[in-house]
């Protein structure tokens, strides 16, 4: 009788309800295309007004997992002859991050989610598998996903057709934080900046010169 009634009961919930407790940013992996699959993750993007200054610092990297991001991102770029299993994660971003094969390309992600929103929010990125598909050293951003419509998709596109060397997209929405930002103050008070946009606040940021990616785009 119960085994029929939660039969019945499953038919009445919306599909949200299993995107939400079921989907992870791992399924965007079965995208037919890099562009499908940066869509994919853009979806878990952490939305508009999502964080208060409790769960801000507590999404925040540590100071270990900010010096080992930037290992994982050097061992990233120094990835060839399509051995993206080369790449360990360092033991502060195991279990948060994975690096993962992708057709031409090795993808560095974030694995966790809740409710369709990454739990982190620091953005992923994509390098060319082997070096001689890199015809430009230049490093293509978004770092205004959500807010600025079809971003992603563009410097995505903007990475594959001139074989440059690494696509970086932030996993936060500008406005995902609405604390004004005390690094850019704006002309403006009726239109402020805020945390969590790395155009125009360096509080969290980090840079790192070797691979020339600034890490604000990952950790507004």
């Amino acid at each position: 009788m119960f085994t029929t009634l939660w039969k019945i009961g499953l038919q009445f919930l919306p599909w949200s309800y299993f995107a939400a407790n079921t989907v992870t940013p791992t399924t965007c992996l079965s995208s037919s295309t890099l562009l499908a699959l940066v869509s994919c993750f853009d979806t878990y993007t952490v939305p508009e007004n999502f964080y208060t200054a409790t769960t801000y610092n507590a999404a925040q990297p540590t100071t270990t997992q900010r010096a080992d991001w930037r290992v994982l991102v050097q061992r990233l770029l120094s990835v060839d002859n399509g051995n993206c299993a080369a790449v360990s994660i360092p033991s502060s971003l195991q279990g948060i991050y994975g690096v993962t094969s992708f057709q031409s390309f090795c993808v560095l992600y974030e694995v966790t989610s809740s409710a369709g929103t990454y739990d982190k929010g620091w953005g992923f990125m994509a390098v060319p598998s082997s070096r001689s598909q890199i015809s430009r050293h230049v490093h293509i951003s978004a770092p205004h996903t959500h807010y600025d419509t079809g971003t992603v998709e563009q410097a995505t596109a903007i990475f594959q057709t001139t074989r440059s060397n690494s696509l970086l997209v932030a996993g936060r929405t500008r406005t995902a934080y609405l604390e004004p930002s005390n690094c850019i103050i704006p002309t403006s008070p009726t239109q402020p900046y805020y945390m969590t946009d790395p155009a125009h606040n360096n509080v969290s940021s980090t840079c790192e010169s070797d691979s020339e990616i600034c890490l604000s785009m990952v950790f507004p």
